[in-house]
């Protein structure tokens, strides 16, 4: 990391969806041991508990919350913890797509490899990341102001494969 250099950080999404599937899965393993009435009702409540309970912790315990979009004077990074996923020079930037709230933003690098998506109202997914409208002016203030291009449309481009 340069001297000069911001962290943002992605965050899960759907935390509440989680949250509830590792309550659910709790309630379901406990029950299926304190008050079914028969055997199969506990085998089928103690299994569905547990998936809900995998499927949770798969969620929260995600690498993907590791990740975090660095904005340093010569290039855009993101790192993986304290590895490095990807550099794209500010120069290498081929345009920025502004979404039509200004929340949301792609940065196209060419490549998918080399692309990142500030996601928002116009192209969800299943994360966020912190402090997105700061990301996104300091996103725009390393880049030229022609390869800026405003979507009027509810989606952003997909990357080229």
């Amino acid at each position: 990391m340069s001297a000069k250099s911001t962290r943002y950080r992605f965050r899960p999404r759907f935390l509440g969806v989680a949250f509830l599937s590792l309550s659910i899965g709790t309630v379901l393993v406990v029950s299926s041991v304190t008050i079914t009435p028969d055997r199969m009702s506990a085998i089928f409540s103690f299994f569905a508990g547990l998936a809900g309970l995998f499927l949770a912790f798969a969620y929260l315990k995600s690498p993907v919350w590791r990740l975090a979009v660095d904005i340093q004077d010569d290039d855009l990074v993101v790192w993986n913890g304290l590895e490095e996923r990807m550099r794209l020079p500010w120069s290498k930037v081929i345009k920025v797509v502004m979404g039509p709230d200004g929340e949301t933003c792609f940065v196209d690098g060419g490549t998918k490899e080399l692309s990142l998506l500030v996601p928002g109202p116009g192209a969800v997914a299943s994360y966020e990341i912190r402090h997105k409208k700061q990301l996104i002016a300091a996103i725009l203030a390393h880049v030229d102001k022609d390869l800026i291009e405003s979507s009027e449309e509810q989606c952003l481009p997909v990357p080229p494969q």
